[in-house]
C-alpha cells in the first residue's frame, strides 16, 4: 500500500456517541507478551476491545517491540478492530497498567500494547514521511507538513497532540519548530521517537518507515502535563516527578487517561541498576487506577513552561480528565 508523504484523516464522533452527556474520552487498553506476533496482537487487541465495551473506537494505537512489528501482529490486532484505524510504531517497550515488561530487560523481544480510544472527542490524524539524508531541516519541514493537517477547533475545551515516529532526540526539537508555530499555544504536544529513518511505524494498518504520525484529539476534557529527567541518579524519582506534575491540582480525582513517554536510555540505566520494576511501581503509585498507556522510545517531546520541547533522557506525561462523566 502506498502512503502519501502527507496523509490526513478526520475521524468524527460516531452518531451513537454524540450527545452532551457523552464523555469525550473512553479508552480500552490491552497488552501481551505472547511468544508470536500474531498471538500477541490478537490477545492485546481483544483485551482492549473488551475494556472499551460497546463504545466504537475512533483510533487504535499500537506500540510494539522492534522485531514484533510485522504484518502478523497487525493481522492479530485487525481481528478486533478495523485495519484502517490502526496506527503505531516500534521501540524499546510499551507501558500499560499491566506492566512495563520488566522481565525482558532493555530492548524487549516480544511485547505489544494496544489502546482503542472512543468517546465524543474528534480525532484528526496526519502522517508524513521524512525525506532521507543528512539535512536536519527535513525534520522541521516534516513538522510543518503535519501542521497543515491539524486544525485547532477553538470551541473545543481540550486539545492534545500525540505524536510518534521519526523524531529521534536531536531531531525532535526541529520537528517541534515546524509543527508548533502553526498550531498556537492552546494545544498540548507529547511525542516519542520510534527511531530514525529505518524505524517502523503503522499507518492505516500498513507498515511504513521513516514516518511521523500526529493524532490531534479535541473535545470536552482537561489536560495536565509533566516533563522531568536528565538526572541518572534520580531516574525513578523523575518518573514520579513528571506524573505528579501532570496531575497537579487534581490528585484526588483520578484521570480518565494517562499517557507516558519514557526514554529508552533511561530504561537501560534502570535495567543495569535493577530499578526497572521499581520504576513501574512508582508509575502505578502516581497514576492509581487510571488507564495508562505509553512507550519507551528514542527521544521525547513534552510541555515545558507552556511550550513543547524536544528532549532525551526524560519522561513526558499527560493526564486527561473528562469534563462530563
Amino acid at each position: 500500500m502506498h502512503i502519501p508523504r502527507l496523509f490526513v484523516a478526520i475521524i468524527l464522533p460516531a452518531l451513537a456517541l454524540v450527545g452532551a452527556e457523552t464523555p469525550a474520552l473512553l479508552s480500552g487498553i490491552g497488552q501481551s507478551a505472547a511468544e508470536t506476533p500474531l498471538a500477541a496482537g490478537t490477545e492485546a487487541a481483544l483485551s482492549a476491545k473488551t475494556a472499551l465495551g460497546a463504545t466504537s473506537p475512533k483510533i487504535v494505537v499500537v506500540f510494539a517491540s522492534r522485531k514484533f512489528l510485522v504484518p502478523e501482529l497487525i493481522q492479530g490486532v485487525a481481528a478486533s478492530f478495523d485495519k484502517a484505524l490502526i496506527y503505531g510504531c516500534e521501540g524499546y517497550s510499551p507501558i500499560t497498567a499491566a506492566g512495563n515488561f520488566a522481565d525482558q530487560g532493555h530492548t524487549i523481544t516480544h511485547g505489544v500494547a494496544v489502546m482503542a480510544l472512543g468517546g465524543s472527542a474528534t480525532v484528526t490524524v496526519a502522517t508524513d514521511t521524512v525525506a532521507t539524508g543528512k539535512d536536519k531541516a527535513r525534520f522541521t519541514a516534516s513538522g510543518a507538513r503535519l501542521a497543515k493537517g491539524l486544525v485547532r477547533d477553538p470551541a473545543a475545551p481540550g486539545a492534545i497532540i500525540l505524536s510518534f515516529g521519526n523524531q529521534h532526540v536531536g531531531d525532535n526539537q526541529l520537528l517541534v519548530d515546524g509543527l508548533w508555530p502553526a498550531l498556537g499555544s492552546q494545544i498540548h504536544l507529547l511525542g516519542v521517537a520510534a527511531g530514525g529513518d529505518a524505524a517502523k511505524e503503522i499507518v492505516r494498518g500498513e507498515i511504513v518507515s521513516g514516518t511521523n504520525v500526529a493524532l490531534l484529539i479535541q473535545g470536552d476534557f482537561t489536560v495536565g502535563t509533566g516533563l522531568a529527567g536528565g538526572n541518572k541518579e534520580q531516574t525513578v524519582a523523575k518518573a514520579t516527578e513528571a506524573l505528579t506534575a501532570a496531575q497537579a491540582g487534581k490528585a484526588d480525582k483520578p484521570a480518565d487517561l494517562v499517557l507516558v513517554f519514557d526514554c529508552g536510555g533511561r530504561r537501560g540505566t534502570l535495567v543495569k541498576a535493577q530499578q526497572i520494576a521499581p520504576e513501574f511501581a512508582a508509575i502505578r503509585s502516581a497514576t492509581g487506577e487510571s488507564p495508562l498507556f505509553g512507550f519507551y522510545g528514542g527521544g521525547e517531546i513534552g510541555m515545558l513552561d507552556g511550550k513543547p520541547t524536544g528532549v532525551g533522557y526524560h519522561v513526558s506525561a499527560a493526564a486527561l480528565w473528562n469534563n462530563v462523566r
